[in-house]
């Protein structure tokens, strides 16, 4: 009889742990220094992290009830802290993290640049937390003057889009011609299953703020702006990695969808071109409800105009047919100087073409007559 209570209590004290939601351990608490030696922030200094608050309650800085605290968390910096076990957790990578203090409900930010002890500069952590936990504009204008970077990294890199302010405000001057930092700005960090997840919201902050809004018409002109710059090599690297995106086609439809949106048809044009077969998947899903990608694509070759053949002219006696618009992507095929080829879309200096046995590819457009 003994026994068969201690199974009991052992049986019910295993479906009470089953019950509690599971818990992690934080991803970014991790790192190795400059020095190539690892810290773990969970050793934090305790005097750091009294400090902080300290300064904070220098200022009558009212601290969020944990409830706010946990939630503005996961708003601003797209991290649910309640999924780890850490009372200190690193908010990304880097040398100098955000970092919740779970503890005190605050995060602590620190600067290499400043001589201020323990790397803090007082006045900057409380507008910073002032911005974060309560919304406070004249914080953010004091933020945008004295560490502007710091607040556009909670748009560019965290992804966080509420305050169309500060959106705007870390969109102006942003490199949108480099398909990296335009990647990162519209996927950011993968997801538990090591998927990018397409950031909509930030292109919709795009299309109205760089674009000023949609055209009306399909065919209206191109409307002023840089916001898609590199969103051809974007198109091109999910449709190559479809495993590596959420949603993938949804989402590469999507982008066609922006791209029509405000005039700028070539990389749809050059997209469609080339992955004709795309065009399948998209009527078989309805083209996701995008209107102005269904329309383009039935309408292709009215779009496409009448194919023009050209010549290939090369001092080599020939040129490589390429899969990409450069110099080290793969070789297809080898063309001969004096060959036709149908030219499909003549944007930019790598124009696609199809050979007379039917093979698509890039070609340089120095090297066709």
């Amino acid at each position: 009889m003994k026994k068969y209570f201690l199974n009991l209590i052992l049986l019910l004290s295993l479906v009470h742990c089953t019950d509690k939601p599971q818990q992690n351990k934080a991803p970014y608490n991790l790192v190795e220094q400059g020095d190539n030696t690892p810290f773990n922030y969970d050793n934090l200094s305790p005097d750091i992290i009294e400090y902080g608050a300290g300064t904070l309650a220098g200022f009558k800085y009212k601290f969020p009830d944990y409830t706010l605290f946990s939630k503005r968390i996961s708003e601003v910096y797209q991290v649910n802290i309640d999924e780890y076990i850490n009372s200190i957790i690193a908010l990304r990578m880097s040398d100098f993290p955000e970092i919740a203090i779970k503890k005190k409900s605050y995060v602590l930010i620190q600067d290499s640049d400043t001589e201020a002890k323990y790397a803090i500069s007082p006045d900057i952590l409380y507008h910073y937390n002032q911005y974060i936990f309560y919304k406070d504009h004249t914080a953010l204008k004091i933020l945008k003057m004295r560490d502007p970077y710091l607040v556009k990294d909670l748009v560019l890199y965290y992804g966080y889009n509420e305050d169309k302010d500060l959106v705007d405000f870390a969109l102006k001057g942003f490199d949108f011609s480099n398909a990296t930092s335009f990647h990162e700005l519209i996927f950011g960090r993968r997801n538990k299953d090591q998927q990018f997840i397409l950031r909509k919201g930030i292109i919709n902050d795009i299309e109205q703020i760089i674009y000023k809004g949609k055209t009306k018409e399909l065919l209206s002109e191109v409307k002023e702006g840089n916001g898609y710059d590199s969103l051809g090599e974007i198109l091109n690297m999910m449709y190559k990695n479809p495993l590596d995106y959420a949603e993938c086609e949804k989402n590469i439809a999507f982008l066609l969808e922006k791209s029509l949106n405000v005039g700028d048809i070539g990389d749809v044009q050059s997209f469609i071109n080339k992955n004709k077969s795309f065009i399948n998947k998209l009527e078989h899903n309805n083209f996701y409800d995008n209107e102005r990608l269904k329309a383009f694509c039935e309408n292709l070759e009215i779009f496409n105009g009448p194919s023009e053949d050209k010549t290939i002219n090369d001092p080599d006696g020939y040129t490589n047919l390429r899969k990409d618009k450069n110099t080290s992507s793969e070789v297809l095929q080898k063309v001969k100087s004096g060959e036709s080829v149908k030219v499909l879309d003549q944007n930019g200096d790598w124009w696609l073409v199809e050979t007379k046995d039917g093979q698509q590819g890039y070609i340089h457009k120095s090297r066709i007559q």
